[in-house]
């Protein structure tokens, strides 16, 4: 059977297909399976025996006429089954042309009515929903495959990816710390005093390195200010490519997240991740791929979550879900992961 997934949304959403994917294909090695995603983000899928297509959203493949040149490099390719892992109008018109040629098509659920209801209730009254790993473990049983949770993390990365990483910072001395310290939603992120003391407690160990990750033209000039403000940060941003920055993600001993993105990226590493919740909530069901509840710090509010992706303003006009978040908690829970060595997780059998 030859299996397209078909997934062009966020970083963290494509990187969410992983883990379900690493079991599928150990399980089901008959299958065919072919991711189709945007060109940069091929690297997530190099360590498994997947076909790859990419396309170019933003440029050549932009727009509705892309669309139809993605489908048209395709429709010859004789797929059994689509799965539209997105939900968005480009892959709904991709698949559903697919799926008019005679493949079988399935969606993933987008969950909107539990998140509106999750949204209008709070979390202190109702459940979590599922999680996109449930999700998309419910597409799959559709298909009438049975996904597992034995991914643990990437292969280590090639010698030369290491190499890169430790020419351009040095061998690893001492704890090696990831933060992205930016979101593009003002929802999810803290307050700039807040993200500073975190960094300076840090950046004051003389024994401790940091590494701040982020995306976006702002985001670059931002973490570049940041790391002329200290002595011991590094700004990763447009330095590496995204199979360098999972070689640098998987030297370190924590991630502080902020944006999604690399909630997931660094999950993937096997690198224990602390994420902070504002607006969002865990129960949204967004979080990493096996992260503890733990290291998913946010404040008990009625109004907590009020948004989804933590796009809307406060109604109190202060984010105080935000400016609540005690920063010596978030500071004691990346201590005591780095004092209990809980990077290094049992490595994934070879695919």
């Amino acid at each position: 059977m030859k299996i397209l997934i078909v997934c062009f949304s966020s970083v963290s959403n494509v990187a969410c297909i992983v883990p379900q994917l690493f079991g599928l294909v150990r399980r089901y090695p008959e299958h065919e399976f072919t991711v189709l995603s945007r060109n940069f983000l091929e690297p997530l899928f190099s360590s498994l025996p997947v076909r790859f297509e990419g396309a170019d959203i933003r440029k050549e493949d932009y727009g509705l006429a892309g669309a139809f040149r993605i489908y048209r490099r395709l429709v010859n390719k004789g797929y059994d089954v689509v799965i539209d892992m997105q939900g968005h109008w480009r892959s709904h018109i991709i698949t559903s042309l697919l799926k008019a040629k005679g493949s079988k098509r399935y969606v993933i659920s987008s969950e909107r009515g539990a998140l509106r209801k999750l949204v209008s209730k709070g979390a202190a009254a109702s459940n979590p929903i599922k999680t996109i790993f449930e999700r998309q473990a419910d597409v799959w049983r559709k298909v009438g495959l049975q996904t597992d949770d034995s991914f643990v993390m990437l292969p280590p990365a090639s010698e030369d990816k290491r190499k890169l990483v430790h020419d351009m910072y040095g061998e690893k001395r001492g704890a090696w710390i990831g933060i992205a310290p930016l979101s593009s939603s003002k929802g999810k992120e803290l307050p700039f005093k807040k993200m500073k003391s975190i960094i300076s407690h840090f950046d004051a160990k003389t024994d401790t390195t940091i590494f701040l990750f982020g995306a976006g033209e702002f985001e670059k000039e931002m973490l570049s200010d940041w790391q002329s403000m200290y002595n011991n940060v590094h700004a990763v941003y447009t330095r590496l490519k995204l199979d360098e920055e999972l070689a640098l993600m998987g030297e370190l001993d924590v991630m502080l997240s902020l944006d999604s993105a690399n909630v997931h990226l660094a999950s993937l590493a096997g690198i224990p991740v602390v994420s902070v919740w504002g607006q969002t909530h865990p129960y949204g069901g967004f979080a990493g791929w096996k992260q503890s509840a733990d290291n998913c710090i946010g404040v008990d509010m009625p109004c907590r979550p009020c948004s989804v992706r933590g796009d809307k303003e406060c109604r109190f006009g202060d984010f105080r879900c935000l400016e609540r978040i005690d920063t010596a908690a978030v500071i004691a829970r990346i201590e005591e992961i780095i004092g209990k060595g809980e990077v290094g997780h049992n490595m994934p059998d070879t695919v």
